[in-house]
């Protein structure tokens, strides 16, 4: 239902801020960028403590080594919960899915990039917030960078 109220929104305000990305199929499958892992001893752990694992489709590698992101480029940042079990830490549940698409005429009041969040393990539901104007916000720091937070672990 989000959806379809977020595809009418879109049509009837005419912006790109609200053109939906496509949750990614397959994404572990593609390159795995780096991981990191948040743990308890970190001020937000309740709402970002655990595994974090970048993964990058073929057209986003080549802008994790040059710097300059092509179109088509998705990068998608998967947040798994972290259990403890006396010191030997496991992945959980899957707490979201944040995906950037790369396409310049869809997404040109956000930088070139489509920003969506996928609630827990659907591949439907959307997250309230961050809206991809809030991302954008974030992101927009990081031109130098093609907008893009993360770096290849090589």
């Amino acid at each position: 239902m989000r959806v379809v109220t977020v595809l009418i929104l879109a049509a009837l305000l005419g912006s790109d801020a609200f053109a939906p990305v496509a949750y990614p199929e397959g994404y572990r499958r593609w390159e795995h960028v780096k991981s990191t892992l948040v743990s308890p001893a970190h001020a937000q752990f309740t709402t970002m403590g655990g595994f974090q694992h970048i993964y990058a489709n073929p057209a986003a590698m080549v802008g994790y080594r040059t710097r300059a992101f092509p179109e088509g480029s998705i990068v998608v940042f998967d947040w798994l919960e972290m259990r403890d079990a006396n010191g030997a830490f496991s992945e959980g549940p899957r707490r979201q899915v944040d995906v950037m698409e790369k396409d310049s005429t869809r997404f040109a009041s956000t930088g070139g990039w489509g920003f969506q969040r996928f609630v827990g393990d659907s591949r439907t539901e959307l997250a309230a917030a961050p809206t991809p104007q809030q991302c954008f916000a974030c992101h927009e720091a990081r031109k130098q960078d093609g907008l893009v937070l993360s770096r290849y672990r090589q």
